[in-house]
């Protein structure tokens, strides 16, 4: 069965689908790096320590594109005062050698890389800024529709 509508038509309504994925596509990325900036940031408050890297896997993930990435995960053990901890790591290859001393952020037995102090602020405005234009994006969509 073909479609009653003439071809302008069709392709005006895919142009208005098109909107409507790029908005909600770019609101989601938008969100995701939110939460990634939010979590940056709040473990810039948490207490912060030296680290020594014990035993380090590598983890091989596939991207999707044929091509794979590879990290390290160690074990890396620090002082939380007389108690030592020991939390599983993803590291950058310069840094997952046995011994070497990695600085970490750590709450409980949680511990993270340290980053720079800007980098979650950033993230989370850039996050902030997708978010907008995707609501943006997704209001014209519906203006155009009416």
């Amino acid at each position: 069965m073909s479609d009653p509508l003439p071809p302008v038509a069709r392709a005006v309504r895919r142009v208005r689908l098109f909107r409507l994925a790029a908005g909600v596509l770019v609101a989601l990325v938008g969100l995701v790096a939110l939460v990634v900036g939010g979590v940056f940031t709040a473990s810039q408050t948490w207490p912060s320590a030296t680290g020594t890297v014990g035993a380090c896997t590598t983890v091989s993930t596939s991207t999707g594109t044929g091509t794979r990435t590879y990290r390290h995960r160690c074990e890396v053990s620090w002082m939380d005062g007389a108690r030592r901890r020991t939390a599983h790591v993803d590291l950058d290859g310069d840094q997952a050698f046995p011994g070497s001393a990695v600085a970490l952020r750590y709450r409980g037995d949680t511990a993270v890389v340290e980053t720079s102090p800007w980098v979650g602020p950033v993230t989370g405005g850039v996050g902030l800024v997708l978010v907008a234009a995707g609501a943006f994006v997704l209001v014209r969509a519906r203006r155009h529709r009416r």
